[in-house]
């Protein structure tokens, strides 16, 4: 398996296990929201159950949208690419970026790869460049290699 298809399955990997995590937050904080109508109740627990409640909906929100973006990035075209745009691994002398999702940073054979999204600011930088190029973003990166 080349690569670029490695770091791929890694970072959805990654972005699965983020939003079962997610899932399982939502689930605890759904649960504590639930309470039983035949208990005393007082108000710090109908205050904790509004607490709950929004932290579920907030949760909720955010799994949402997680699971927008990643069936997003899993339906990119992931082929050679010759320009910096979704679905291109940039290799640069440091750092490689997956163009597609933010995911965290993650090593594979000795090399540090990031998921970048096209709203990350950097991706402004990297979008024109070209293997060979030298590209500033807090510090310099020398693009290596467009896959």
């Amino acid at each position: 398996m080349e690569v670029k298809e490695i770091i791929k399955n890694q970072i959805i990997k990654n972005e699965t296990a983020d939003l079962d995590a997610l899932k399982k937050m939502y689930e605890i904080y759904s649960g504590a929201a639930d309470l039983d109508e035949e208990s005393s109740l007082g108000h710090e627990d109908f205050a904790k159950q509004d607490e709950s409640r929004e932290s579920a909906r907030s949760l909720k929100i955010r799994i949402n949208r997680a699971q927008h973006l990643l069936d997003t990035f899993k339906k990119l075209d992931f082929s050679k690419k010759t320009k910096v745009e979704p679905g291109a691994l940039v290799k640069t002398d440091s750092l490689n970026f997956m163009i597609g999702i933010a995911s965290a940073i993650f090593e594979y054979e000795g090399q540090n790869y990031i998921g970048l999204n096209t709203d990350a600011p950097i991706y402004q930088a990297l979008q024109t460049a070209k293997t060979g190029d030298k590209i500033a973003f807090g510090r310099e990166y020398q693009i290596v290699a467009i896959l």
